[in-house]
């Protein structure tokens, strides 16, 4: 009798220490793969390449310390593609705006490119306005490469950073600190997404031949495809530019992006290498 009480005593803890292991795993899977969809963006944005288009809707404020203040409700089609050309990181992004009222100065259509040249990060901007284009190309100087991640889209989930250059009479100073934290699930087009709460506090101060700062504060949901993608972003951004004459400006976006299309593993370098040709014409 009483070995037939030990056997069930050991069999009853056994069980308890299964249950227990088999909780275990579950937090730590459910930890884990949501986890993994925010590393996949980073590998993309790191190493990878992809063209993906987005619409986003916004509300934005602009004010400015000496009285300055308007609204504007817009809308934008943007495209974002990343890729490498001979070893260097190219990120280019094309933007198509229209806002209301529609007298708020804005740039309709707006052409960008970042990239890196040996230790030294280039644009290329090229705009459109009443039929008239400007264009301009320029390059940090040795040194500065750093700076793409500054404009790289999704930044804020590459994590926390921070970099200080000084270079031929040129300095930035660049530090993001980003908080991740997964929320739920939902669906885009009938692919599960996962869904994290980002918080980041970013902060950049250049000096060139006029100093300025910024500051931005942004907060969103972003729900991220198995491929890393994000698919759905709900965000809310505050951003605080302070130039060399002590003026201030305050901008406030809040809105909504969502994925159109993309398509993995391909980055136009035609559309890049058009657009250098357009500002060099």
């Amino acid at each position: 009798m009483m070995k037939r009480s030990f056997v069930m005593t050991a069999l009853m803890i056994a069980v308890i220490i299964i249950a227990i292991a088999i909780a275990i795993l579950r937090s730590s899977m459910q930890s884990t793969l949501p986890m993994s969809y925010v590393n996949k963006l980073k590998e993309l944005l790191i190493n990878g390449s992809f063209t993906a288009t987005y619409n986003r809707s916004f509300m934005e404020t602009i004010k400015t310390s000496y009285g300055y203040q308007r609204t504007a409700q817009c809308n934008e089609t943007m495209q974002y593609g990343i890729g490498s050309i001979n070893d260097g990181r190219i990120f280019i992004n094309t933007e198509e705006t229209s806002c209301m009222p529609s007298n708020i100065p804005i740039l309709p259509t707006v052409e960008l490119a970042y990239w890196t040249n040996g230790t030294s990060m280039c644009f290329a901007v090229y705009s459109m306005v009443n039929n008239r284009s400007e264009g301009t190309i320029n390059c940090y100087p040795p040194g500065t490469y750093p700076l793409l991640r500054v404009f790289m889209p999704f930044n804020e989930f590459l994590g926390n950073a921070t970099f200080n250059l000084v270079t031929s009479g040129y300095s930035a100073n660049y530090s993001v600190i980003t908080y991740i934290h997964y929320v739920n699930t939902t669906k885009w087009n009938g692919q599960a997404t996962y869904c994290f709460q980002v918080i980041s506090n970013i902060t950049l101060s250049q000096s060139v031949a006029q100093g300025y700062s910024n500051i931005a504060i942004l907060t969103s949901l972003t729900c991220l495809l198995p491929n890393g993608l994000p698919a759905i972003t709900i965000f809310n951004e505050t951003v605080i530019t302070k130039s060399s004459s002590s003026a201030v400006t305050y901008t406030i976006m809040q809105g909504r992006s969502e994925l159109i299309n993309y398509t993995l593993n391909y980055f136009n370098t035609t559309a890049f290498n058009e657009l250098i040709s357009k500002i060099r014409s």
